[in-house]
């Protein structure tokens, strides 16, 4: 500080002149030497084409590089001058007042980087394996690794909500889920055997016993030209009935229901294809163009109300579960309603209408 009270005019700038590196270098190594690079004919240091000094700076018996400059002075001052920015610019390389070379603070750059490597709060963690589990919430395998993780880092007790907003148990949850996909999963496999032997009497009568056994009876599978949910034993018993009247020849030639108007002369349908629907919707869902016309959403609305898939559950962007009809009308109201508010005179009973 210059402690003048003559103007405020000026500012101080924090600075390390010659005299005070001079210090720091005996303090690290009272037998610090520096040497010029080159000499010149004379035997003194050799300067550049443009006034510039390049030395070699030792300290504790380890040598580095800088150069100095005279900052546009000339005579004996310009050597003094090229000669203590050399040595500055060589104490830097070694740590010599760094923080005022630097063009960002790295104090604070230092803390920023501490705390990046800092180990995450437990509720920190807790929220990034809440988030990991929605993302695999339909991928068994991914579940059972989250699953793992948060046995590993004693979160099995920890309260997390789910798609309803009920405090559960975490592992708990995991878990309900992971039993729910391996039904899911042994059932479609089920499916897919009935789908092979449909048109075989003998097959259909094995695969109704083993549904009693496994206590499949009353599960809903989409079924026949409309995808009506139709109970697995309803769909067995009917497509039995058909293959004993002998229209189920008609039937695997493309013939319609049988006169009761069932829709079980069809096969049920495939989950993996509604899934597929419902991965593409979404898709076209979560781009900003569709998200914000609600033109587009109608129409991706219709797209799922045709594929049978606007009840199933989808995350909306609050990461909260809910049915894809839900998501889109309550979206294309809201679109809506921002458009009504920003037309002129958008409250008026006509624009209204």
């Amino acid at each position: 500080m210059c402690a003048s009270s003559l103007t405020t005019a000026h500012i101080h700038l924090d600075y390390v002149g010659h005299a005070e590196l001079t210090g720091r270098l005996l303090e690290a190594d009272p037998l610090w030497t520096w040497e010029p690079m080159a000499f010149d004919a004379d035997g003194l240091p050799k300067f550049d084409q443009v006034g510039g000094l390049w030395i070699r700076l030792t300290v504790a018996g380890h040598t580095r590089i800088g150069y100095g400059d005279s900052d546009g002075k000339t005579g004996p001052k310009a050597v003094k001058e090229a000669i203590g920015d050399a040595l500055r610019n060589a104490g830097m390389r070694f740590g010599a007042a760094l923080d005022l070379w630097s063009k960002t603070d790295m104090a604070k750059a230092a803390a920023e980087k501490e705390q990046l490597s800092a180990e995450p709060s437990r509720e920190d963690r807790l929220d990034d394996l809440y988030s990991l589990m929605q993302k695999r919430w339909g991928h068994l395998e991914g579940l059972r690794a989250v699953k793992v993780q948060v046995g590993e880092e004693n979160f099995h007790e920890s309260q997390v909500r789910d798609a309803e907003g009920t405090l559960r148990l975490f592992g708990e949850l995991i878990d309900d889920r992971i039993r729910g996909l391996l039904d899911s999963q042994k059932r479609e496999q089920f499916l897919s055997r009935v789908r092979k032997g449909w048109d075989e009497r003998a097959a259909v009568e094995k695969h109704l016993t083993e549904a009693r056994e496994k206590q499949l009876l009353d599960h809903l599978v989409p079924a026949g030209k409309d995808k009506v949910p139709t109970r697995i034993e309803d769909l067995l018993t009917d497509r039995l009935a058909e293959l004993s009247t002998g229209d189920g020849e008609n039937t695997a030639s493309g013939g319609s229901a049988n006169a009761s108007g069932s829709a079980a002369s069809s096969p049920p349908e495939d989950d993996d294809v509604a899934d597929g629907h419902v991965q593409r919707l979404i898709g076209q869902i979560a781009n900003d163009h569709c998200w914000s016309n609600p033109f587009t959403l109608v129409q991706i609305k219709g797209d799922a109300d045709k594929h049978g898939v606007l009840d199933r559950q989808v995350q909306g962007p609050d990461r909260a579960w809910l049915p894809m009809r839900k998501l889109l009308d309550g979206r294309i109201a809201e679109l809506n309603e921002t458009a009504r508010k920003a037309a002129p005179g958008g409250d008026t009973e006509r624009n209204t209408a």
